[in-house]
């Protein structure tokens, strides 16, 4: 029982960096643009407005903890979602967001 426990705790802390990893808009934003396909660190800076440097210690991170894969081309790196269920699982959260919101406003309009 006790193996199964620590078990259970190992994988709700990996649940938890994971998810910790999420917990940037930066991030989701990257992720966001890496669902159409691989894109390289300029490409990813170009398209969302932000610093190569900024975008580079994001990837790094996300690297380190698998969300995304690489791919050498010479001297460029490309960057790709390493499972595309990840974006799936973010969609599913914004759903549910909206859903909490949609709930407050409607109860909202019932106190007025």
């Amino acid at each position: 029982m006790t193996e199964l426990k620590l078990d259970r705790v190992t994988l709700y802390e990996f649940h938890a960096q994971f998810c910790k990893t999420l917990a940037d808009a930066n991030r989701l934003l990257i992720i966001a643009e890496l669902v159409s396909g691989e894109k390289s660190v300029s490409d990813l800076a170009n398209s969302l407005g932000l610093h190569q440097s900024n975008v580079s210690k994001h990837l790094a991170l996300m690297r380190e903890r698998g969300l995304v894969d690489t791919r050498r081309d010479g001297a460029s790196i490309y960057y790709s979602l390493s499972d595309p269920r990840i974006f799936k699982a973010i969609e599913l959260l914004i759903q549910v967001q909206s859903d909490q919101v949609a709930r407050r406003h409607k109860l909202a309009q019932k106190i007025r």
